[in-house]
């Protein structure tokens, strides 16, 4: 009997795991990856407050983020990537939680949203 529960448990692991794999199956060519450079993001601290500002922002789909000192690249589903729309709601929910400001270019002179 122990037996049996033990084979059950572990093709229940096995099926979900499978499901999982699923969907990371997305191929590079449905993937919009964006680079924002960020002033005031000098240090691990400032890293970790950025991170968890995108990891509110749930409504973005981020599917991956390599977020470093200055600057965070961020990939998206290419169908819900909406260029201006979703580079203002990356700085909104940046901006909104931290004194940094998001930038597209390196020199600081082209606001991600607005002006």
């Amino acid at each position: 009997m122990k037996l049996l529960i033990l084979m059950a448990t572990l093709l229940s692991l096995t099926s979900c795991q499978a499901s999982d794999d699923s969907k990371v199956n997305i191929s590079s060519k449905d993937i919009v990856s964006k680079k924002y450079f960020v002033e005031g993001m000098t240090c691990g601290g400032c890293i970790l407050g950025v991170k968890t500002a995108l990891g509110k922002a749930g409504s973005l789909n981020i599917l991956d983020k390599e977020i470093e000192v200055g600057q965070a690249t961020l990939q998206f589903d290419k169908k819900s990537y909406k260029e201006s729309v979703t580079d203002c709601e990356v700085t909104k929910s940046i901006e909104k939680v931290t004194e940094f400001k998001v930038f597209l270019d390196k020199e600081h002179t082209k606001r991600a949203c607005g002006s």
